[in-house]
């Protein structure tokens, strides 16, 4: 009997003991099966993020190259700008210095026998601070037209330069430093633009 007892304890404790490694195992198994589903979870993550990294690092190289390109623009047509803003002023500058120099003599006489306004019909009015020399040089210069009727004024105005005007209508050719300034600039322009923009 006590060999059938033993038997049997032994034979439970073969059984328990295959129950429980086949337990073992079978926890072993499934507790690998959600190891490996935590790694695939977990590498799909990781390239999940990095690729709304490689986004969001294109997103911000094409914006801080979009940035520098319009920082480029606006460098480009500030400088266009200041560049033109000072061409701008040495020639009015330089058109100031003209018409108030002899040369005004020179371009008043050369209009006036263009006969833009009849002579009879026409007041030059002088707006140059060399008045009494200019106006001793054009009564010599234009002494036949004073004779016809053409006549010479002096008016205040806050540039340099002259006026043909109409005694019959008031209308007039503005040729001060202002206006011919005015008329030069889309001439300089140009100019610049071919001078700064070439390639």
């Amino acid at each position: 009997m006590e060999l059938q007892i033993q038997d049997l304890v032994n034979s439970i404790k073969k059984n328990g003991i295959a129950e429980a490694d086949k337990k073992a195992a079978q926890i072993i198994a499934e507790a690998q099966a959600k190891a490996d589903d935590l790694i695939a979870n977990a590498n799909k993550e990781a390239q999940k993020i990095a690729e709304q990294t490689k986004k969001e690092v294109a997103v911000v190289t094409q914006s801080g190259k979009a940035a520098i390109e319009q920082a480029s623009r606006d460098v480009t047509l500030s400088l266009k700008k200041s560049l033109t803003d000072q061409f701008e002023r040495l020639l009015e500058s330089s058109v100031t210095k003209t018409l108030t120099s002899k040369e005004i003599v020179n371009l008043i006489v050369q209009v006036v026998k263009l006969n833009l306004l009849k002579t009879d019909e026409t007041v030059v009015e002088l707006k140059a601070d060399e008045k009494t020399k200019l106006i001793d040089s054009l009564k010599v210069d234009l002494s036949d037209e004073l004779k016809k009727g053409l006549e010479i004024k002096v008016v205040a105005a806050s540039d340099v330069g002259f006026k043909l005007v109409s005694k019959k209508d008031g209308s007039y050719f503005d040729f001060g430093s202002e206006e011919v300034t005015r008329l030069l600039k889309p001439f300089l322009n140009e100019a610049l633009n071919e001078i700064i923009f070439a390639n």
